[in-house]
C-alpha cells in the first residue's frame, strides 16, 4: 500500500535538514503511518507508560513503530510500517507480574534506536518537542551521543496542510457521519421538552448506528440561553422551551481523520424576525467566507470576507472564521486576521461563522475541499437549521 502522508512529511523533513525522525504526537503518528492512534483516556491513558512513537528515515527506507501491547495488534493492521516494537503496559490483570512499564518502554525505544541502523555518527533527529517525553530524550542521547535535534512540528504541520486524495477520502467518510448527526437533531427538535442529555443522546445514538462501531465524538449542543455567547461542555440538564435555539457543533473522529460541522435552529416553532436575522447573517457570512477560499488567496482574506458580512446586519462575528482540519479536528491554515498563509488547492477547510448574542444566535459551519477551478466543493449535504 503506497504511503503519500509519508513521503510528504520525509519531503518537509528533508528541507530542514533531518536525517531521521522520531514522532510522538498522535496526529503526526496517525499522518505517517496511517494508524489511528489512540485518543488515551481512562484507565490506559495511566496503565500505559510512553506515547506510540514513530521513527524512520528521512533517506532512508526504515519505518519503525513502537507501541505498548494493547495497540500493537491494531497498529500491524492498519500500518504499513516495516517494522514493529510492542512493550508492556502495568499488567493490573497479571497481578503478580512485575509491574515495569516505564522499564519496558525505554528498552523497546532503545531497541528501536539500534535496529534502525542510525549508527553513532553525527544525526539530525527531528522530534516534537511538545510531546517527546524526557525519558525519551535521554534514551535519545544515551544511545546516539553525537545526535542534533531538529523541532519537527512546523515541517509536519505543512506537510499535512494540502490533503492528499486518500485524507480527502477520509475526511468526507467522516463527514457523512457528523451529516447524520445534524439532520438528526433537525428531526429531534421539532418539539421542545426534551433535555439536552435526550437530544445529546439521540444525536450519538444515530452516530454510532451509522459507524457501528467504537470511536471518538467531540464537541456539544446548546439548548435556550447557553446560546448567547459560544457554550463548550454541553450537554446540561436544561429542558427544551418552545422558540429556543439549538445549536449543535460536533467532531467524531474515525480512521485517525476528524469532521467539524456547526447548525443553528429553532425549536418546535417557526423563527421569529430576529432568530431569521442572526440566522441570514450567518449564513452569508459563511458564502462570503467560501468565496475567498480558493487558491491563491489568504487565510485572513477568509476571515475579512466573513467578517464584513456581518456589517450590514450591525452584527460581529464572533470568533475566528474557519480552520483547517485533518487528524486534529483544528489545524492550520486559520481564518484570522494575522495568518497570512497563500490558500492552495487540496486544503481541506470548515469555514465557521457565528453571531451571539441575548436575543438569538446564528451559527454555520461545514467543510469544503479547496479546489483548483476556484470553484467551492461544501460538503456534507445537511440543510441549515433555520428557515428563511
Amino acid at each position: 500500500m503506497s504511503n503519500h502522508e509519508l513521503a510528504r512529511a520525509r519531503a518537509e523533513l528533508h528541507a530542514i535538514g533531518a536525517t531521521w525522525a522520531l514522532l510522538t504526537s498522535a496526529e503526526n503518528v496517525t499522518y505517517v503511518s496511517h494508524y489511528e492512534v489512540p485518543v488515551e483516556f481512562g484507565p490506559l491513558a495511566h496503565l500505559n507508560y510512553g506515547p506510540v512513537t514513530a521513527l524512520f528515515g528521512v533517506e532512508e527506507p526504515a519505518t519503525i513503530m513502537v507501541a505498548n501491547q494493547a495497540y500493537a495488534d491494531a497498529a500491524r493492521r492498519q500500518s504499513n510500517f516495516e517494522t514493529f516494537i510492542g512493550f508492556g503496559i502495568l499488567e493490573v490483570f497479571t497481578p503478580f507480574a512485575k509491574q515495569m512499564a516505564r522499564d519496558n518502554y525505554i528498552a523497546a525505544l532503545r531497541q528501536a534506536l539500534q535496529q534502525s541502523g542510525i549508527g553513532k555518527t553525527h544525526v539530525k533527529v527531528a522530534v516534537e518537542e511538545r510531546t517527546l517525553p524526557l525519558v525519551a530524550l535521554q534514551v535519545l542521547k544515551e544511545e546516539l551521543p553525537n545526535v542534533e535535534l531538529i523541532e519537527a512540528g512546523p515541517a509536519l504541520a505543512h506537510a499535512r496542510m494540502v490533503k492528499t486524495g486518500f485524507e480527502v477520502e477520509r475526511l468526507k467518510q467522516v463527514a457523512e457521519v457528523v451529516n447524520i448527526a445534524h439532520k438528526e437533531l433537525m428531526r429531534l427538535t421539532r418539539q421542545a421538552g426534551q433535555s439536552e442529555f435526550e437530544l445529546w443522546a439521540g444525536i450519538t445514538k444515530a452516530m454510532h448506528e451509522q459507524v457501528g462501531s467504537k470511536f471518538y465524538i467531540a464537541g456539544e449542543v446548546v439548548c435556550g440561553p447557553r446560546n448567547k455567547s459560544v457554550s463548550p461542555g454541553g450537554p446540561i440538564a436544561y429542558i427544551t422551551k418552545t422558540g429556543d435555539i439549538a445549536e449543535l457543533d460536533i467532531s467524531p473522529r474515525i480512521n485517525g481523520y476528524w469532521a467539524d460541522m456547526a447548525n443553528t435552529m429553532v425549536i418546535g416553532t417557526e423563527p421569529n424576525e430576529i432568530q431569521k436575522k442572526y440566522a441570514r447573517a450567518a449564513r452569508e457570512s459563511f458564502y462570503a467566507g467560501v468565496s475567498q477560499a480558493r487558491p491563491g488567496k489568504r487565510a485572513s482574506d477568509v476571515f475579512e470576507a466573513a467578517r464584513a458580512a456581518y456589517d450590514k446586519y450591525n452584527l460581529k462575528l464572533g470568533h475566528y472564521a474557519g480552520h483547517g482540519i485533518g487528524t486534529t479536528v483544528n489545524e492550520a491554515p486559520w481564518f484570522v486576521p494575522t495568518d497570512e498563509t497563500i490558500l492552495q488547492a487540496g486544503m481541506v477547510v470548515c469555514i465557521e461563522t457565528g453571531a451571539y448574542s441575548e436575543e438569538a444566535t446564528g451559527k454555520c459551519e461545514k467543510m469544503m475541499v479547496i479546489q483548483a477551478s476556484g470553484d467551492p466543493e461544501l460538503f456534507p449535504d445537511f440543510p441549515w437549521g433555520t428557515p428563511l
